[in-house]
């Protein structure tokens, strides 16, 4: 519902009719980075069924510190030492987040799966370098976001499917699958509305167009060490609206990000 709303938001821009050269990067493009935006929502979601809203975010923004070594490892990148050393400031100031004794969860699984989708999203960050500037950042957000909605229905649709009782025949239980999922996209739709128009419209379809926006003219290490600021963030909001608390050590952590 999230990524379909905002998928709704740029169909418009969504080059359909065209055949061009650019066309085709922007499908290609788009789609690959909503391979990798899904998979950064889907292991985080995941993940927030285990670990706390602000050990989670913390360490999402691990891909603040996988973006340079990833550029250099993997596409032979050259990355500057100032990028290094705010990156290893960045995993400085994270740790001591991460192992803030005020922390009422142990580390779990749901750490693992935190830090799984911020290596996705470094990739997302790094993948958005090379295709922004060469494309259209309306086109290539929408596309993006119509992938991410794709993915997101067929996953949202398998699991339904798999709890159906076995015994029902492929055909029923893909139709009872389909109106499990449509029951839940309109309770959250009716219910929740203020929550996932803020989803949807705010955090999805504007942050993203405006993330594709600046990578035109911002390289994916600079863009990432800008990011860094995010768990600082997190942990701010995560206290008022939560009330999850850091201890000195965390507060620390904060002040070095």
């Amino acid at each position: 519902l999230r990524f379909g709303l905002s998928a709704i938001c740029f169909a418009l821009w969504l080059p359909i009719k065209r055949q061009d050269r650019e066309a085709q990067m922007v499908w290609k493009g788009g789609w690959e980075l909503g391979v990798w935006l899904f998979l950064g929502f889907a292991l985080q979601a995941v993940g927030l069924r285990f670990t706390t809203a602000q050990r989670s975010g913390v360490l999402l923004y691990l891909n603040v510190k996988f973006v340079p070594f990833f550029s250099f490892a993997i596409f032979g990148k050259s990355v500057a030492l100032s990028a290094w050393l705010s990156a290893a400031a960045a995993l400085f100031g994270t740790t001591l987040i991460i192992a803030d004794d005020a922390g009422t969860v142990a580390p779990n699984i749901g750490d693992a799966l935190s830090i799984a989708a911020a290596a996705a999203s470094a990739m997302f960050i790094l993948r958005l370098e090379t295709f922004a500037p060469i494309t259209d950042a309306q086109a290539l957000n929408a596309v993006s976001q119509l992938a991410v909605a794709v993915l997101s229905l067929s996953w949202a649709l398998c699991e339904a499917a798999a709890s159906m009782p076995k015994e029902d025949v492929e055909t029923s239980r893909l139709f009872a699958a389909s109106a499990l999922v449509a029951g839940r996209v309109g309770h959250l739709f009716v219910h929740h509305f203020p929550a996932v128009f803020f989803l949807g419209i705010v955090t999805s379809a504007f942050t993203n167009l405006l993330q594709t926006i600046g990578q035109r003219s911002v390289s994916a290490t600079s863009a990432a060490v800008i990011y860094a600021l995010d768990p600082m963030w997190c942990c701010l909001f995560a206290y008022f609206f939560l009330g999850e608390r850091l201890g000195l050590q965390g507060l620390a952590g904060c002040g070095v990000l």
